[in-house]
């Protein structure tokens, strides 16, 4: 009699089972299942069954052995009652599935299954559970990373959903040492979530990385070395922060990311980016695509003198007037079709570098429409003369109104020459192997940088922060960042067969649960799937698994 362990078609799970070989009627040897234990996941489940497994084989050889005619010469001793903890039930005292009745069994619980299933075999093709040696240390990781893509709170909030929702309990104190631990190996984790976009990708090739920076806020106004006073796109100028840099392909997918202390320029951040990702990236090929904070003509010429190529959103107004007059001439610009929508491109010379600018009218609707807001929103405060200092400070009030005799009007001079420039956008590129059409169509890409943000702030909720020390903040951002990947890489593989949001494919797999049923009179635990819908279905088809949908004896 020995144990088994078999694998599950189509399934990250294995299941433990006691087999013994025999000899039929003509003599063959052959293998037959004598008991089959349950399912495993992990290295901890598996541990348990095979212990289970271990006691069961012991207690059928001795009931073999009673029932035999041949039997000992000696009795086995009774065995004396341990005193202490009560002795832990093993499976062969579990009444089989089969044999439970319906009347005995109540609904103990139910647990989230989806979730660790598909975002598990994510996480671990990743490669995400080699980060760290100690297997303790590397499932707390796993749990609060994936906990995070649903339900994004503290380390506490997550610690206490992971118990509500997951049934798996992590000691917080725990969770800050794994914490420590990570931050050793943030470089690491960089490079396996550079390697995984990259194996996603046609030809193993990266040439266009969109670029961008945000801010980060802090529940507090202490000052260190990453913690500090500066421009906040969160508008909490009275809390310190810090400045995160962000970089992914056209797909959206995570090539890298840097912290900066709160109130570094940003101007300052794409070159110490790019130097840190030198180690693990091929840069010499790309071509960076990144918003107007970028166009300075230091960092630009830093750029150039680098060897990087570049696509950067120009300030049109900023430049010179002749320029601009050329700019606004019409007669420079041929119509162009792209994609589905229609274009006017002029292409221009800047301090030696190509100025590409189009007119969309799509765009100059929004621009108008835009203004218009502002416009309506500070007549209704001010009159036709009044004081601004009701309305919130911002380039808006300036832009359309000014000052007379301490008090301020709508300048109309203003909002006409504002409105020459509506439906105009213009980039700067030092690519000359690229079509004017080319340029503007891979900078309208960017989009998927500002999503990337988003989905970090927002979904995943990676600001604001609640921890204090540096290497516990950088941990935080590496945890969040892993949570991320993890769920751009599920999108990503979904949309290649279906359009799926990521807000959808969360859902789908939050409603993939299990109930965990008591039996009333034996306290014994199984476990009956759920139904799955078919969005969840199509979700498990995409990554190649099937759930086992009978009931079976639940292992907690």
């Amino acid at each position: 009699m020995y144990i088994r362990r078999k694998k599950t078609p189509n399934s990250p799970r294995q299941s433990i089972q006691i087999v013994e070989g025999y000899r039929d009627e003509k003599g063959n040897v052959k293998q037959r299942i004598v008991r089959h234990l349950g399912v495993f996941v992990d290295d901890t489940e598996e541990a348990k069954l095979v212990l289970l497994a271990e006691e069961l084989i012991l207690k059928i050889k001795a009931e073999r052995e009673a029932e035999s005619p041949q039997s000992s010469l000696f009795d086995l001793p009774m065995e004396a009652p341990k005193k202490g903890r009560k002795p832990r039930k093993s499976l062969a005292d579990i009444i089989p599935v089969s044999d439970v009745k319906l009347e005995d069994i109540v609904e103990d619980h139910r647990v989230v299954e989806g979730v660790g299933e598909i975002g598990g075999l994510v996480y671990e093709q990743m490669n995400f559970d080699k980060i760290l040696p100690k297997k303790r240390d590397s499932q707390i990781l796993k749990d609060m990373t994936l906990a995070r893509m649903v339900a994004p709170n503290s380390k506490r909030g997550l610690a206490r959903y992971l118990k509500e929702q997951f049934d798996i309990e992590h000691d917080l104190d725990a969770v800050y040492r794994m914490m420590d631990k990570v931050h050793d190996q943030i470089p690491r984790i960089k490079e396996l979530a550079f390697n995984s976009t990259l194996a996603l990708i046609p030809n193993k090739e990266i040439n266009l990385v969109f670029f961008d920076v945000t801010t980060l806020y802090f529940e507090s106004t202490e000052v260190d070395d990453l913690r500090a006073f500066g421009y906040s796109k969160d508008h909490r100028f009275n809390t310190t922060q810090l400045v995160l840099a962000l970089a992914t392909n056209e797909d959206g997918l995570p090539l890298g990311y840097e912290l900066f202390s709160g109130n570094t320029a940003e101007v300052k951040t794409l070159l110490a980016a790019i130097k840190s990702w030198e180690s693990f990236m091929k840069i010499s090929d790309i071509c960076f695509v990144a918003d107007r904070a970028m166009f300075s003509k230091n960092n630009l010429d830093a750029l150039d003198a680098s060897g990087y190529r570049y696509i950067v959103a120009a300030k049109l107004k900023t430049l010179k007037t002749s320029l601009k007059e050329q700019i606004l001439d019409g007669e420079n610009y041929a119509p162009s079709l792209m994609s589905n929508d229609f274009a006017w491109i002029a292409e221009f010379t800047h301090e030696g570098k190509r100025l590409i600018t189009s007119y969309k009218s799509k765009r100059a609707m929004n621009d108008a429409n835009e203004r218009k807001n502002i416009l309506t929103k500070i007549e209704k405060t001010i009159g036709q003369k009044g004081s601004t200092k009701k309305l919130i400070s911002n380039s808006g009030v300036k832009k359309y109104t000014s000052t007379d005799n301490s008090s301020t009007y709508l300048d109309q001079d203003k909002i006409e020459l504002d409105a020459m420039w509506d439906g105009l956008h213009g980039v700067i590129t030092n690519d000359r192997n690229i079509s004017a059409k080319e340029a503007i169509g891979k900078y309208s890409r960017l989009w998927v940088i500002e999503q990337a943000f988003r989905i970090n702030k927002h979904n995943l909720q990676m600001r604001p922060i609640f921890h204090w020390t540096p290497k516990r903040i950088e941990a935080h951002i590496a945890m969040c960042y892993m949570s991320f990947a993890t769920l751009k890489q599920i999108e990503y593989r979904v949309a290649l067969t279906q359009k799926i949001s990521i807000n959808n494919i969360m859902e789908s797999l939050i409603g993939v649960q299990a109930s965990i049923l008591k039996h009333t009179k034996t306290g014994d635990l199984y476990r009956l799937p759920g139904s799955m819908k078919n969005e969840a279905r199509k979700i498990y088809k995409t990554f190649g698994l099937k759930r086992a949908e009978k009931a079976e004896i639940y292992i907690a």
